[in-house]
């Protein structure tokens, strides 16, 4: 799913990126590779957040934040590619996070969002508590009306996951899509 997410990122060496929800930190790890520019990272659990800082201590481009992502601590337009892989299930108010993201994302600036698909959730039992499904559509409208488009959809496989999707799209400017 990562590798996913970073072929739609596209990274450049001057690309400043935010991942909302990086969990173990394996994204963050491939972004400070690729890039030059600051990586930022967000995520809810603050155990998370303490386990990444010791992971990248010695990274002085990592800037990382316990926060929800409705709050994004960042200034408008900072950020030139965003994503979030395996997290949006966890997100309370998707449209209020997909605003925050289209705030501090640039205009141009890419969105990724890499999720399993409900049909696919739905076969895991583990996922039934605390989970919310989604379907490309619902990802798609939330992209679009956070700014975002047009949208492309990617689908990948894997082992576990055994098929995800990843929506990507481009910050519109002042004129939005419709």
């Amino acid at each position: 799913m990562n590798r996913l997410t970073l072929e739609q990122l596209d990274l450049q060496p001057r690309d400043r990126v935010l991942e909302v929800g990086f969990g173990g930190g394996d994204l963050l790890a491939s972004a400070l590779a690729i890039t030059r520019a600051e990586i930022v990272g967000i995520d809810i659990s603050e155990a998370m957040v303490a386990r990444a800082k010791r992971r990248f201590r010695r990274s002085d481009r990592l800037s990382l934040y316990a926060t929800s992502a409705e709050r994004l601590p960042l200034a408008d337009a900072s950020i030139d590619k965003a994503c979030s892989v395996n997290n949006i299930y966890f997100w309370a108010d998707p449209a209020a996070v997909m605003a925050q993201v289209a705030r501090v994302v640039r205009p141009g600036g890419i969105l990724a969002i890499c999720f399993e698909p409900a049909d696919e959730l739905r076969k895991w039992p583990g996922h039934r508590f605390g989970f919310r499904l989604f379907e490309a559509g619902e990802v798609e409208r939330l992209m679009r009306g956070a700014g975002f488009g047009p949208v492309t959809t990617v689908e990948g496989a894997g082992r576990k996951p055994d098929r995800f999707l990843c929506l990507s799209a481009r910050r519109l400017g002042a004129e939005k899509e419709i």
